[in-house]
C-alpha cells in the first residue's frame, strides 16, 4: 500500500497497459483488421488512447472525455475494435471524484460506446443469432457500465463519510478541550479566590488589633495568587520548558492534595487529612483528575464554611483504585458573596472528571448533616478512554505517572478525634 501511495503514476501506467492488452484480447476482431500482421494500427491506436489513463487522478473529467472520444473514433477508423475497459475505468474515476451531476452526465455518455459495442457484436453474429447477440450484449453492457458507475459513487460517498467522521471527531475534540480548560480554570480561580477572600476578610478584621496576624493573612493571599498564576500558566501551556522552578513545570497531582489541605487549614477551617495504604503509580490523567476533584471539593467547603465547620479528607490507596473521601459539617447556606465564584456545576464537573478517566464520583448529605463526597479513580485509565482523552494527557506534558516516592507525609491539621 505504501508503494502504491508513493508511485500512483507508475501504478496507473501499469493498469492502463494491462487494460489495453485485455481489451485487445477480448474486443479486437483480428479478421476484420486484416489479421495480426496487417492490423498493427489497431494496437498502436489502443495504446495511444490508454496512455491518457495515467493522468486520470489529476484530470478525471478530461481523461474521461479523451477515452470517450477514443472509443467512438475506434468504431469509425479501426474496424473490429471498440475499446470499452478504458472508458469504464475513466467513468469510475469521474464518479468517485466529481460531483453527482457531472457523474450522471458521464454515465449517460458512457452508454454511447456501449451501444457501439452492441452494434459491433450484432454485426459479427450470424443472421439467425443477431437478436440473441443484441439482447445479451446490450444487457451486459448496460449492466457493467452501471455497476462501474455505482462503485465509483459508493467510493465517493465512503470518502465523504470518512471526512465527515474526521471533522466531527475534530469538533468533539475541540469541544472537549474547551470544556477541560473551562473546568480547570474554574477550579483554579474559584479555589484560589475563595481562600484569598477569606484571608483578606480575616486580615481586615484584625488589622488594628493584631497586625501580625493580618500580615500573615495577607502573605497567604500573595502566596495563593502566585500559585493561581503558576497553575494558569501551566494550563495555557505558556511556561518556559527550561524553567528551573519545579513548581512551575510540575503539573498538579495526588501528592499535592496535602498543599490544598494546608491552605484550607490556614484559612481557619479545621481539617483532618490522612492517607491510608501504600501510594501507587497512576496514569498522568488520573493524577490531575484527583487533584482537580480535591480542589473543587475543598473549594465547596470554603464556600459553605462558618465558625462551626470541621472537615476531613482521606486518601485511600488500593491495589487498583484510589479513593478520595471528603466530609464536612458545613452550613447549608453559602458564605456571602461566594455565589460569584461558582458556575453552579461544581459537583457535575467532578462527576464528569471522574467518568473521563473511568472512575466515579458521588455526593450526598448524611442524616447528621455532614456533606459527603467520594471519588473512586482507577490507577490506569481504560484503553478506550485513554485514546479519547488526549487533552488530559497533554495537561501532564513532560511528567511521568505519579511516583509513590513523591507522596507527601500524612498531615493532620486537626486531630482525628476532633471530628
Amino acid at each position: 500500500m505504501r508503494f502504491i501511495r508513493r508511485r500512483p503514476v507508475m501504478i496507473d501506467l501499469l493498469v492502463a497497459l494491462g487494460l489495453c492488452v485485455l481489451d485487445l484480447l477480448v474486443s479486437w476482431d483480428t479478421d476484420r483488421s486484416g489479421g495480426l500482421s496487417g492490423g498493427v494500427a489497431t494496437p498502436v491506436y489502443a495504446v495511444a488512447g490508454y496512455l491518457a489513463l495515467v493522468w486520470r487522478r489529476r484530470y478525471p473529467l478530461a481523461v474521461y472525455l479523451v477515452m470517450l472520444v477514443h472509443s467512438i473514433l475506434a468504431y469509425i477508423v479501426v474496424p473490429g475494435f471498440v475499446p470499452t475497459l478504458g472508458v469504464w475505468l475513466a467513468l469510475y474515476t469521474v464518479a468517485s471524484r466529481c460531483s453527482r451531476l457531472t457523474s450522471l452526465c458521464a454515465l449517460v455518455a458512457a452508454y454511447v460506446p456501449t451501444a457501439l459495442n452492441v452494434a459491433d457484436e450484432v454485426r459479427r453474429a450470424p443472421p439467425a443469432e443477431r437478436s440473441d447477440a443484441f439482447l445479451v450484449s446490450a444487457v451486459l453492457g448496460v449492466l457493467f457500465t452501471t455497476i462501474v458507475f455505482g462503485v465509483g459513487r459508493w467510493v465517493a460517498w465512503s470518502r465523504r463519510q470518512r471526512q465527515l467522521v474526521a471533522e466531527l471527531a475534530a469538533a468533539e475534540a475541540v469541544t472537549a478541550e474547551r470544556n477541560r480548560i473551562a473546568r480547570d480554570m474554574h477550579d483554579i480561580v474559584a479555589h484560589s479566590v475563595s481562600l484569598m477572600l477569606l484571608q483578606a476578610g480575616a486580615a481586615a478584621a484584625v488589622l488594628t488589633t493584631a497586625p501580625a496576624s493580618a500580615a500573615r493573612a495577607l502573605q497567604t493571599v500573595d502566596t495563593l495568587g502566585q500559585q493561581a498564576i503558576r497553575e494558569l500558566h501551566h494550563l495555557l501551556g505558556v511556561l518556559d520548558s527550561g524553567s528551573s522552578d519545579p513548581d512551575a513545570t510540575t503539573p498538579p497531582n495526588v501528592a499535592h492534595i496535602v498543599d490544598l489541605v494546608r491552605q484550607l487549614s490556614t484559612s481557619g477551617v479545621p481539617i483532618a487529612f490522612t492517607v491510608t495504604g501504600a501510594p501507587e503509580s497512576v496514569d498522568p490523567g488520573v493524577d490531575v483528575c484527583a487533584y482537580r476533584i480535591a480542589q473543587e471539593a475543598l473549594t465547596n467547603i470554603v464556600k459553605y464554611s462558618d465558625v462551626t465547620t470541621t472537615a476531613g479528607v482521606q486518601v485511600r490507596w488500593g491495589h487498583e483504585e484510589v479513593v478520595l473521601d471528603f466530609r464536612n459539617t458545613s452550613n447549608r447556606r453559602r458564605r456571602p458573596g461566594s455565589h460569584r465564584l461558582s458556575t453552579g456545576h461544581g459537583l457535575v464537573g467532578m462527576r464528569e472528571r471522574a467518568k473521563a478517566v473511568g472512575g466515579r464520583c458521588e455526593s450526598e448529605r448524611l442524616d447528621d448533616g455532614t456533606f459527603h463526597v467520594v471519588a473512586v479513580l482507577p490507577h490506569r485509565m481504560p484503553a478506550l478512554l485513554a485514546g479519547q482523552a488526549p487533552a488530559a494527557q497533554q495537561s501532564d506534558r513532560g511528567r511521568p505517572a505519579s511516583d509513590p516516592a513523591d507522596s507527601r507525609p500524612t498531615v493532620n491539621a486537626k486531630p482525628e478525634s476532633s471530628q
